[in-house]
């Protein structure tokens, strides 16, 4: 969506640089807020926390340049509704956020950054749900084939990397990472933003699950739920090799390591670097020292961070999915008439609630889930239909006024 050539609007005074969103973000922050200087009120810390995950979005989409007005395009708003759509949120949750980047949008028109506000276009509104309540029915869920199909697949690729473990690390950590990742989610119906890092979100809880968060041996971790309480969460055995495995390649030197690291390497090596300038090291040192161990082939980036203690960024909940949609297309899975395209996070939370309603009833599965059993009771009411439907269809079975039995006309006799 190409800028107005509005001089004010794009240039700083000092250079004619095309003008970066990020830029003004705190003007129009300014413009929405409440009090002395426009520096409270609800509206602008809802605004900032959504200009902040669209900012990060934006910045995954384009890691080597920030994003600018004269770049952004009907596709990337687009794109980001879409992104929004595969959250485990309600429709007018989801709806209410890209509200957020529509009027940042209509406001960069008003003052000139943009000639029209491309969240307004049909086009890029497309991927939106429609808030009708019927939420139930477009929600992913993922199918026992489709589980067992994902859990085949990240077994038979980590056990193979495991196997050459000695020839290459990296890969070793890599799989057995991703094959974590999906048993945990499948298994114990966690939300994905309580196990993996929120950028737009710097709680503690929020920034990744931990190892000191972990006890594999009570079969729980410790999660920063959605209402902001910590509460121990269940991880049925099935789901705990895995994780004894992750930490066996991984090594990690403390329990402060996040159970799902990033391993995009810049953002290795700027920790790494970062770290260790706030240590004994020089700028210098760090740098001299990255070259000679990593890029000479002597170690990857995560392995030089283990070795020097240095704590890794966690996994985003944006990376996640990345990896989700890799893993389900290299494992050949077909989703029909999915809107994602590909088995998602809280695909697996719903799958998991699923198999508790079927097996335990409502009670249990909300329990497993940390939610409360009305909203179990609303999100999968599906199920309790479908068995009424059984009980209606075992009913009229029985009130049918007897029959005689009526020999075969084809029959002897």
């Amino acid at each position: 969506m190409s800028s107005s050539g509005n001089d004010e609007g794009h240039t700083d005074g000092q250079d004619d640089r095309p003008l970066e969103i990020a830029d003004v973000v705190e003007d129009y922050l300014t413009d929405k807020g409440k009090g002395a200087e426009g520096k409270s009120g609800t509206y602008r810390r809802d605004a900032k926390r959504e200009l902040d995950r669209f900012l990060t979005f934006l910045e995954d989409e384009r890691p080597r340049s920030p994003t600018t007005f004269e770049e952004l395009t009907i596709r990337d708003i687009r794109q980001y509704a879409r992104h929004l759509a595969t959250q485990d949120w309600a429709e007018s949750t989801i709806q209410n956020y890209y509200a957020h980047i529509s009027a940042f949008c209509g406001w960069a028109v008003r003052e000139g950054y943009l000639e029209e506000n491309p969240a307004l276009k049909s086009r890029a509104k497309e991927p939106l749900p429609e808030d009708d309540g019927r939420k139930t029915e477009r929600q992913q869920a993922w199918s026992p084939e489709q589980r067992t199909a994902l859990l085949e697949y990240v077994d038979e690729q980590a056990h193979e990397a495991i196997d050459e473990v000695g020839e290459n690390h990296y890969k070793a950590i890599k799989t057995c990472r991703d094959r974590a990742l999906v048993y945990l989610l499948c298994f114990s119906g966690v939300r994905g933003a309580e196990v993996l890092a929120d950028v737009a979100d710097t709680r503690r809880g929020r920034d990744g699950l931990r190892w000191s968060d972990v006890s594999l041996e009570d079969n729980t971790i410790t999660v920063l739920g959605k209402k902001g309480e910590w509460s121990d969460r269940a991880v049925p055995p099935s789901a705990v090799p895995s994780l004894e495995r992750l930490r066996s390649v991984l090594n990690p030197p403390s329990d402060d390591w996040p159970v799902f690291t990033t391993l995009s390497y810049p953002t290795l090596v700027e920790a790494f670097k970062d770290e260790l300038v706030e240590g004994k090291y020089t700028r210098e040192e760090a740098e001299s020292l990255h070259r000679e161990r990593v890029n000479d082939g002597d170690v990857s980036m995560i392995e030089l961070c283990v070795e020097y203690d240095v704590d890794p960024p966690a996994l985003t909940t944006h990376s996640a999915r990345r990896i989700l949609q890799r893993l389900t297309e290299d494992a050949d899975i077909e989703l029909d008439d999915d809107k994602h395209g590909y088995l998602a996070p809280h695909g697996a939370r719903r799958g998991a609630g699923e198999v508790m309603v079927r097996e335990f009833g409502y009670t249990e599965a909300a329990r497993h889930l940390d939610n409360s059993e009305e909203v179990v009771r609303e999100h999968y009411s599906h199920i309790e239909a479908s068995e009424r439907a059984q009980m209606a269809e075992t009913a009229f079975q029985n009130q049918r006024p007897g029959q005689k039995d009526v020999p075969d006309q084809d029959s002897d006799g």
